[in-house]
């Protein structure tokens, strides 16, 4: 049997509907809401309360809300919602009664009209919230909210774009063009309703006797999760009653044509856009907390410059700049008004979630009413004040900065789990290195393909910031994730100390499928924790495990272990744990003894490529130029290229110089015999004056190993013997660099 919950198909097919829902509304709303109700009001005469009210009387109509849950009790939610949208369209067409009134009867008309408009929608906004908890999930709902914002606000740029080139014609730029606005408001309102309609829900209506607006409004203070957002939601409110009259400002005082107007208004559903992309990049994975802290800070500075908006010449003052101003504005309010819908949602009680939010509704329209009728008089206050400095809606914007700050101030007494800390958020956002892991981190999450996960994975490993660190952290603690090897390789190249406890228990983990990964990348952290570990896995039966626990303990300058280590290494048989052991000896012993035996390690692996592998490693601890390796990749892809301008380079020497064209022939000829020969005469030092007893010791076990495998080769007592052609390479190449090295 079903419940009232729905199932992941079911909240994927209802968040479809609620992003068409949005584009509709984002069109219906706007050809039918505040900015058209605005300059009909204004056009009949409305006074500056007026005008305060139709600004509050979006939020004022919650009062209705007090009744409703036991009302609408058992009702469904989605039922109730798509009635409540239809029936404010019906309601609109009302205003066509304008065509034949005039005066104080129109702006009548008007407030009546719109707040009975408000009325049918604030039912609606009642079951909001509960539908976006039913159609999301913790993981998604800061996503869903603001995407739902952003398709909502494209739609409204496209409204007053449509509105702004109407009104610009100049036979229905009165009245009569703002009328057919609203006509084509009902058809889009309606399309909407229908969209609403079709939503999956099995949710109803729930009221409890006794559980009344006002008893749960008195839990929720007393409640610290509950208590801060919806003081911030109050408080947004009212700072948004405030900012609406901005409309009023650009079109009585800044002398804004009607259609500059719209097109004024298209430019704050832009910045309403931006604060979508905003919230739905940021909010669900630092939380709300840290983001509204930063976000209210703004929007008080744009506040305080449209209080120092000079009063007498607002000629001088270029229309952009109402435009960028206004853009701002909007950005951070709308930023923060997604921010604390969020929190809100989050906080809602799953029980009783419609009467919560006409809770939230009802305590808003006290507010709403209030910043209403302020707003108002303190624009009236402003025209007749003497005192006057700057513009005569300076004390209104003056009252909105303080609310602002009354926000920034709420904002950090908030309670949102999983939020990151303010100064986390700030090196994310104001840090190049921040930014990008940030972004990366995003795309890693949302991208399938592997070639591109590698890659991300890469930057992340190399990024300092200390988000980047958290998410390797966080890769860290599953237990099967496609790049948490990678990761762990990359700790050894870009240690992070931060992450040393996680690294100590997969190297401990005996069950752990990335254990050897994690002993190799111990050897990036010398520490007294480290090196017990390491001591204690050179004990593990398994071979491989001793050969990295020895190759980290002698990157990490253990030398205690040596003798262990040597006699581990003569009991390894397998490739990768001899040039393990090749690595930690080298690093252990000043003395290099392993290079007496670079010949003898690699008799077992005559016919693969561990000989060159074995060869050009030793090369490179000794910091032999060239690179041992590009002379073998050299002689692999092209059959004696390698050979012959290796030759060509040792020609400084003399005794290589004179038997230059006899090294060349004989390789060709592949004869061994002679080639090991002449290694033996190098090194004996026949013919030459070079003093070998100044060798560094580890160059004089290589020149003991060469001459133990030239005196193998040449003797007629191992007639089974045979040599390699890379074995005479890697000859010719340790005598070069011994000789060489001598001679320095």
């Amino acid at each position: 049997m079903l419940t009232k919950f729905l199932s992941e198909e079911e909240r994927q097919k209802g968040q479809k509907r609620v992003y068409n829902f949005q584009a509709l509304n984002g069109l219906g709303f706007n050809f039918m809401g505040e900015t058209p109700v605005y300059l009909m009001a204004i056009h009949f005469g409305a006074s500056n309360i007026e005008l305060g009210y139709i600004s509050s009387v979006i939020f004022l109509t919650g009062f209705i809300l007090v009744g409703l849950p036991r009302l609408l009790a058992g009702k469904n939610m989605v039922r109730v919602q798509s009635t409540a949208w239809f029936i404010r369209g019906i309601i609109v067409l009302s205003y066509l009664a304008l065509l034949f009134l005039e005066g104080k009867s129109a702006v009548l008309l008007i407030l009546i009209v719109y707040t009975l408009f408000c009325s049918a929608r604030i039912i609606g906004v009642a079951v909001w919230n509960p539908l976006i908890k039913m159609v999301t999930t913790n993981q998604n709902r800061g996503i869903v909210l603001a995407q739902g914002n952003i398709i909502n606000q494209s739609a409204s740029v496209l409204s007053k774009l449509i509105s702004f080139l109407l009104t610009s014609f100049q036979f229905i730029s009165g009245i009569f063009g703002i009328l057919i606005l609203q006509i084509l408001g009902v058809f889009f309102n309606t399309a909407a309703a229908l969209q609403l309609k079709k939503i999956p829900c099995r949710e109803t209506i729930e009221y409890k006797k006794g559980r009344n607006l006002f008893v749960i409004f008195s839990e929720s203070i007393n409640r610290k999760d509950r208590r801060y957002p919806l003081f911030l939601k109050w408080a947004l409110v009212t700072v948004m009653v405030l900012n609406g009259l901005t409309i009023a400002f650009i079109r009585k005082e800044a002398g804004f044509s009607l259609n500059l107007v719209f097109l004024y208004s298209m430019v704050m559903s832009v910045s309403i856009i931006f604060a979508g992309l905003f919230a739905r990049t940021f909010a669900d994975r630092m939380g709300s907390r840290p983001l509204l802290i930063g976000v209210n800070i703004f929007l008080s500075i744009t506040f305080i410059v449209w209080i120092i908006l000079p009063v007498s010449d607002y000629s001088s003052i270029p229309i952009y700049f109402f435009f960028i101003l206004g853009f701002f504005t909007n950005l951070f309010l709308w930023s923060a008004n997604v921010l604390v819908s969020r929190v809100l949602v989050n906080t809602m009680p799953e029980d009783e979630s419609f009467s919560y939010n006409s809770m939230t509704n009802f305590i808003t329209a006290f507010f709403s009413l209030i910043s209403g009728i302020v707003a108002g008089l303190l624009i009236d206050l402003g025209q007749s004040s003497s005192y006057l400095v700057f513009n005569s809606y300076s004390y209104l914007f003056s009252f909105a900065m303080l609310l602002s700050l009354l926000l920034v101030f709420l904002s950090i007494l908030l309670i949102d789990k999983g939020s990151l800390s303010a100064r986390a958020t700030a090196a994310i956002l104001f840090s190049f290195e921040g930014m990008r892991a940030y972004m990366d981190i995003g795309r890693l999450k949302s991208t399938e393909n592997p070639v591109k996960k590698k890659t991300v994975l890469l930057s992340i490993s190399q990024n300092e910031a200390t988000v980047a660190t958290e998410e390797i952290r966080s890769i860290l603690a599953s237990p099967l994730s496609s790049g948490k090897g990678e990761l762990i390789k990359s700790l050894f190249s870009h240690p992070r100390q931060a992450l040393l406890p996680e690294l100590l228990a997969e190297a401990a983990d005996f069950g752990s499928y990335h254990q050897l990964k994690a002993v190799f990348a111990l050897g990036a952290y010398p520490g007294f924790e480290v090196e017990n570990l390491l001591i204690k896995l050179l004990n593990n039966p398994d071979i491989e495990i001793q050969s990295n626990a020895a190759k980290s303990l002698s990157r990490i300058g253990y030398v205690k272990t040596l003798d262990r280590v040597r006699l581990l290494a003569t009991k390894a048989d397998h490739a990768w744990d001899k040039i393990n052991f090749l690595i930690a000896l080298k690093n252990m012993d000043p003395t290099g003894l392993i290079f007496n035996n670079i010949f003898k390690e690699s008799h077992n692996f005559r016919d693969s490529l561990f000989p060159q592998t074995y060869y050009s490693l030793a090369a490179d601890l000794l910091g032999l130029k060239p690179q041992l390796s590009v002379i073998f990749s050299s002689k692999n892809m092209k059959s004696g290229e390698g050979v012959k301008n290796f030759l060509d380079q040792t020609r400084d020497l003399n005794f290589f110089y004179s038997n230059h064209k006899e090294l060349k022939s004989w390789f060709k000829i592949e004869d061994w015999v002679a080639i090991w020969s002449f290694c033996l005469q190098s090194l004996n030092g026949t013919g030459q004056d070079t003093d070998l007893s100044v060798l560094p010791e580890p160059m004089k076990n290589l020149r003991s190993a060469v001459l133990n495998e030239a005196d193998i080769v040449s003797s007629a007592l191992v007639e089974d013997y045979k040599s390699s052609y890379d074995d005479a390479l890697a000859g010719v190449y340790f005598t070069y660099q011994i000789l060489n090295n001598a001679e320095k």
